[in-house]
């Protein structure tokens, strides 16, 4: 059954904003699309929260533009970005067929993590050594943009039933509690918010792996939105990520040590990365 997406209104435009920004032209509100990516983006009964919600926040404070949150299962949200019923999204991986419809605006890094029970954890230094020098069975979600060489590895464990594909990290770790799995595939944004939820802390060993390097995460904004307002967006970007916020609301959300291993060596690519419009 489909159920239109719950909307939420982040916040109303700041009251002095559109005479002091008038000359820019106007910023109405923007219809973002948000799905179920662990503390980057979760649900708290009608309510959308987590780091990509705080760093829109950051952004409307500082451009005086207000997005609407609109929440969407992960697989349907980019077919509703691509059809122009969005006007941006939440936090993206870059890919060539996403560039051409949206503006990408990096604001953080992330990788993938090999998240395994205890009992199935080794120590693994890519994907490939995991589907050569183990049995255990991971569960990963649609819609998620893997490398190409961690696509590569996916295929070899799916055709050795290894690997199952499923809506979404609730319903992974639903199935890793009731046996039907070992593992999965996650940045530790994502993967913490659910251990903590389903009481696996401690439980489970997290492990970079080598067809999974650092990259840049941000949000697309669609071809759509007016030059003016894009611009407006990537100079509040740039505040909150060169002032040190991002990293602020990241600790928030994951502690200080992951925070600093996910920053680790500053912001200057990111910086860097941000378009001039």
């Amino acid at each position: 059954m489909f159920h239109r997406p719950r909307t939420v209104l982040l916040c109303l435009l700041l009251s002095a904003a559109p005479a002091a920004r008038a000359a820019d032209g106007d910023c109405a509100p923007a219809r973002t699309g948000l799905s179920d990516l662990g503390y980057t983006s979760y649900r708290d009964g009608a309510a959308i929260r987590g780091i990509t919600a705080d760093v829109l926040e950051e952004v409307r404070q500082r451009s005086g533009c207000a997005f609407l949150l609109e929440w969407y299962p992960h697989g349907r949200l980019y077919a509703q970005f691509f059809n122009g019923q969005l006007d941006l999204t939440g936090a993206s991986l870059r890919t060539a067929e996403r560039d051409r419809h949206g503006l990408w605006l990096p604001y953080a890094y992330t990788h993938f993590e090999l998240l395994l029970l205890n009992k199935n954890a080794g120590k693994f230094h890519s994907l490939e050594d995991f589907v050569e020098h183990s049995t255990a069975r991971l569960n990963v979600t649609r819609g998620i943009f893997y490398s190409a060489a961690t696509m590569a590895q996916m295929d070899r464990l799916q055709k050795l039933g290894r690997l199952e594909y499923v809506s979404d990290y609730g319903v992974v770790f639903r199935k890793i509690l009731a046996g039907r799995a070992e593992g999965t595939l996650a940045p530790p944004a994502i993967h913490v918010l659910h251990q903590r939820r389903f009481h696996m802390l401690g439980k489970m060993s997290a492990t970079p792996f080598a067809e999974s390097p650092r990259a840049l995460v941000g949000v697309y904004v669609s071809n759509r939105v007016a030059a003016p307002v894009r611009r407006r967006y990537v100079e509040a970007l740039l505040a909150v990520v060169g002032d040190g916020t991002v990293q602020k609301i990241y600790e928030r959300y994951l502690g200080e040590e992951i925070t600093r291993q996910i920053f680790s060596g500053g912001v200057r690519d990111i910086l860097d990365a941000l378009p001039d419009s």
